[in-house]
């Protein structure tokens, strides 16, 4: 639920009259029970049977308290909300509270023997998880998390979870990789957390903990990225595969950022946890179909632009003698005919909702078709999603999850290349002059530029870089109410979970390429496959007690973990291609290369939460241990303990409605790798002839345990003017030791490196968040909501020497880990050394923005609403590769008045490469228009019609020359970010939308 949400049902609510609630028979769907027979009650009493309700979502709410007023009697609603009491004759007022809702007090009169009572759960006491398997209400939360409902997440079509939620959090840092169709995005919490281990935050999602794996294509196989100094195949333009979510069937989103809130999941947390339900049938009510069609289309958002030549003199001077031999006056705007495409894109959207007796549906389909801007490119997505609730009795709940999804996607041939074939990578040395176009007959011409002929045009039309993934993600719970009493309760819960997807890749090269046509074994044709399997069982533990006069409120919870991890990848690399056929298995030369992990997890925790003083004091403590097969020592348990405490201070002026003080303190960790306890081996032929396995010279290590993360966290929250302002403020400190590093050997030991644990690092910062409500009539409501995140890395200590990570060298810039520098600075060439040689490397720059903002805003008015996201990031650097490769060949737009001077420099300064990411983008802008009842109520079944106009990254504002400061060579690395190096463009999209329910 949204503070607006909570806020405007809490004023329905209000404005409710307890007479007409006692005129007005409720809805059949949520009638209480009948009342037992008159002579089951003393003649002096009577019997009021009802049902307490949430007032947004008209769930039953169990365990409400409800109290005749001015005397202890009283009882506690069921499972699913009904209640029985017997109450003196005449009115009666009676009490009804619960942890996660208002209290409300409601009068009933003497002739009236049943109640139907909605509580309003608003901003401060929504609930919110803190624990595998618990909750608490917002108001009593001891730790910052942060919390995106369905609308929020849904306001302008996003095609991947994590791109709805760029600028919606504070404390996060969401960017993209790069303008390519399908994903690609990196979330990172609280600042980097280590340099060697997994960057990514755990994903669980219905209680599964699911893969967010980015798998490499193969295409590093043809472009050869992995050639230079970066072998590593993350320069591939990968998918984060937890782009396979609908967002559309999201219900709310819970954000752990720091250790204390995120401790109880272990070693895999130490980048957060995201928290992601989905949506339920809700109980008592009747189906509801929903409909949504939209359309829309994507267009270029920047280009580079090329340098003109006006001459055959200037042709010659820019680009060698060789240019007389091409040179035809005139100018071509290769860029826009690389990716001006504007093909129409669509998304059909449908769902069904409701319940039947005892069992609540949600059910759900997508079909999504992005064109991408470059031929042949794009991102295609069917989702089907079944959940299902079932009640057996009064005691036992079953829930189980479906969710089957397909995808396609082509992301062309984009990023770092050594090969020369990669588009941004061939336009910086092709000439604006040169007509890259297919003539008549549909040929596309060599281009003169480059001694391979690489023809971006062409490789866009005819290489094909297709990705399809199935993915099956399936949940069960099930809950036994097995005690309960008016002071106590005891919970049984336990869980399976499954996340099983198979990737493959098929990659066609043809011999017709021109860049082909020159090699010894024309054709490339590769496939992957990879096969994921991840596996969770959960068995919890709950216990409630609830003191007599509510003086103490205490929730006990424990409970048990298994978690398998599996990844087995193929990857066949064929070359020569006989006659030009695309199987694999009609190559002359076929190279095959495998990779499989295993992984299994088991942890225990306990968790206590405690409610004192009047429920204004919060108390809670938990610890968890865990095995990890990732260990040197698989059996060796690693404790992850947390604490953490708020105070609810009571009102000391009138427009402050809620001040609460919190700290917290937790620990979290991060597995190694896979594989990191292991001597690396990979197979040789050279054995006298024979086929055998030799050492890459990394040795593992027995020894190699989860790197240990100890944060804390303080901060306060208010609600101020009854609801119209929200204030959220967090400081927190993060120290992360036992860092997984690497240390070089002894030629003699026959090894060159060797992984260990070893050094700290720290993170500081601040996230702030600022909700109001200005303006709230019967003529126009605005909200608004601002977040501010700022952090600082450090090194405190490195027991290796200062060493270089990623990057391109000192001569463009690299990364440095080095003691008592920021984790994720940029040093470089910068001038000459005091004995005149070059050159000095020093510091001269940083990825760390100096501070993140969002800021979003919704206005209504009668049937019009208008909403926009703009975020803001000021500072960090980027590596401006791409303009280095068109200054380099001379093609710059400004090399004359420019690009020669950056050359010059950049002799002796990797600095002349060197850009600040400062930005402002509209993410979102949507405008919204509910039809006429009168118009929609012609059309026989339809309840509800609304018309949308969406835009995504409509706008952008930045000094950085190159094509989007949001870019990342390398996709999602811990360190090594913010390289320009020929990606895909960036693009900006414009929807349609017509949502109808029925």
């Amino acid at each position: 639920m949204t503070l607006k949400q909570a806020l405007m049902s809490g004023c329905a609510v209000a404005l409710l009259s307890v007479e007409a609630q006692a005129q007005t028979p409720p809805a059949s769907p949520a009638t209480p029970p009948p009342a037992p027979p008159a002579s089951s009650a003393p003649a002096n009493t009577r019997r009021i049977t009802g049902k307490v309700l949430d007032a947004l979502t008209q769930d039953g709410q169990p365990f409400t308290r409800i109290i005749i007023k001015g005397t202890t009697t009283g009882t506690e609603s069921e499972l699913d909300g009904t209640f029985s009491l017997e109450v003196p004759k005449g009115p009666v007022t009676l009490l009804f509270s619960s942890q996660d809702h208002k209290e409300r007090e409601v009068t009933v009169g003497a002739n009236r023997d049943s109640v139907t009572v909605s509580l309003d759960a608003s901003f401060v006491e929504e609930m919110v998880v803190v624990g595998r398997a618990s909750e608490v209400a917002r108001k009593n939360l001891a730790n910052s998390v942060a919390s995106v409902n369905t609308e929020e997440l849904n306001r302008a079509p996003a095609a991947t979870v994590d791109q709805a939620l760029q600028g919606k959090v504070a404390g996060a840092n969401i960017q993209s990789n790069s303008g390519a169709p399908g994903g690609g995005i990196q979330l990172r919490l609280r600042g980097t957390s280590t340099i060697n281990g997994s960057s990514t935050p755990l994903y669980v999602v219905d209680g599964v903990i699911i893969s967010d794996a980015a798998i490499a294509s193969g295409i590093y196989q043809v472009t050869d990225s992995v050639g230079g100094s970066n072998p590593s195949p993350t320069q591939d333009n990968q998918v984060n595969r937890i782009a396979d979510l609908n967002p559309n069937d999201i219900e709310s989103i819970e954000i752990l950022k720091g250790a204390s809130a995120a401790a109880i999941y272990g070693s895999k947390a130490s980048n957060g946890v995201v928290i992601i339900t989905t949506k339920r049938g809700r109980a008592g009510a009747a189906p509801k179909l929903d409909v949504t069609q939209r359309l829309g289309v994507y267009s270029l958002m920047n280009t580079l632009g090329a340098r003109r030549i006006g001459s055959l003199d200037e042709a010659v001077s820019a680009f060698g003698p060789e240019a007389a031999n091409y040179y035809v006056p005139g100018y071509y705007d290769h860029e826009r005919q690389l990716a001006g495409r504007r093909d129409l894109s669509y998304e059909t959207l449908a769902s069904v909702s409701g319940a039947s007796g005892d069992t609540r549906y949600f059910a759900s389909a997508q079909v999504r078709d992005d064109k991408g801007i470059i031929a042949n490119t794009g991102y295609q997505k069917q989702s089907f999603r079944l959940n299902l609730g079932q009640k057996l009795g009064p005691d036992i709940e079953l829930n189980a999850t479906t969710n089957l999804v397909h995808s396609t996607s082509d992301r062309g041939v984009t990023n770092n290349d050594n090969a020369n074939i990669s588009y941004y990578m061939v336009l910086p040395g092709t000439p604006s002059f040169v007509d890259l176009r297919p003539g008549a007959n549909g040929i596309y011409p060599f281009n003169p530029a480059f001694g391979n002929g690489s023809n971006p045009l062409q490789t866009a039309s005819l290489v094909a870089n297709a990705e399809n993934v199935w993915r099956l993600l399936g949940s069960a719970d099930a809950v036994w109410n097995a005690y309960k009493t008016d002071t106590q309760s005891f919970r049984v819960l336990g869980n399976l979970g499954v996340d099983r997807f198979q990737q493959e890749n098929t990659l066609l090269f043809p011999p017709q390429l021109n860049f082909q046509q020159g090699q010894e074994r024309p054709g490339v044709s590769l496939f992957g496959t990879s096969q994921v399997l991840n596996l969770n069982a959960g068995f919890n533990l709950v216990h409630n007690y609830k003191a007599p006069g509510g003086g103490l409120t205490a929730n006990t919870s424990a409970g048990y973990q298994y978690e398998q991890r599996g990844l087995d990848t193929i990857y066949i690399n064929s070359r020569g291609l006989t006659a030009g056929q695309p199987n694999v298995s009609s190559g002359t030369q076929v190279g095959v290369v495998q990779n499989r992990q295993l992984v299994k997890d088991s942890g225990i925790y306990l968790q206590e939460e405690a409610l004192m003083l009047d429920e204004r004091l919060t108390l809670v403590g938990a610890v968890r241990a865990e095995q990890s097969s990732n260990n040197g020592n698989p059996n060796a348990f690693f404790f992850y303990p947390k604490v953490a405490t708020a105070y609810r201070i009571p009102s000391f002026h009138p427009v402050v409605n809620e001040f609460k003080v919190r700290g917290a303190y937790g620990e979290t960790g991060n597995q190694p790798l896979y594989g990191f306890k292991f001597i690396g081996l990979s197979p040789s032929n050279n054995i006298e002839g024979q086929g055998g396995l030799i050492t890459t010279g990394i040795v593992g290590n027995a020894n190699i345990r989860p790197e240990r993360q100890r944060e804390f966290e303080v901060g306060l929250d208010t609600v101020l003017f009854n609801g119209d302002a929200v204030f959220e403020l967090s400081l927190y400190q993060r120290n992360i030791s036992d860092l997984l590093l690497q240390r070089a050997l002894a030629p003699s030991t026959g090894y060159t490196v060797e992984l260990f644990n070893g050094g700290t690092m720290r993170n500081r910062g601040i996230e702030a968040m600022l909700q109001l409500t200005p303006v709230r009539n019967s003529v126009l409501e605005w909200t608004s909501n601002t977040t501010f995140t700022l952090n600082r890395s450090r090194i405190i200590s490195l027991p290796v020497p200062a060493f270089n990570t990623g990057g391109f060298g000192t001569s463009l810039g690299t990364f440095r880990i080095e003691e008592g520098a920021s984790a994720t600075q940029i040093v470089g060439n910068d001038g000459l050394r005091a004995d005149g040689t070059c050159c000095e490397v020093r510091k001269i720059g940083d990825t760390e923005p100096t501070f993140r903002m969002g800021f979003s805003n919704t206005f209504k008015s009668g049937p019009v609403a208008l909403s926009f996201l703009v975020d803001w990031q000021q500072g960090s650097d980027v590596l401006n590769i791409t303009r280095f490769l068109y200054d380099a060949s001379r093609n710059s737009p400004d090399y004359t008045t420019g690009g020669i001077a950056r050359q010059a420099l950049w002799q002796n300064y990797a600095s002349a490469y060197l850009e600040r990411a400062t930005f402002v983008k509209l993410r979102e802008l949507t405008v919204t228009y509910n039809l006429p009842d009168t118009f929609v109520t012609r059309i026989p079944g339809v309840k509800t019609g609304r018309l949308s106009l969406s835009g995504r990254n409509l706008l952008m504002f930045t000094n950085y020359s190159g094509l989007d400061p949001e870019v990342s060579n390398f996709g999602n690395q811990a360190i090594a970010r913010n390289i320009d190096v020929a990606p895909f463009p960036p693009s900006r999209s414009f929807w349609t939308s017509l949502d109808v329910g029925f």
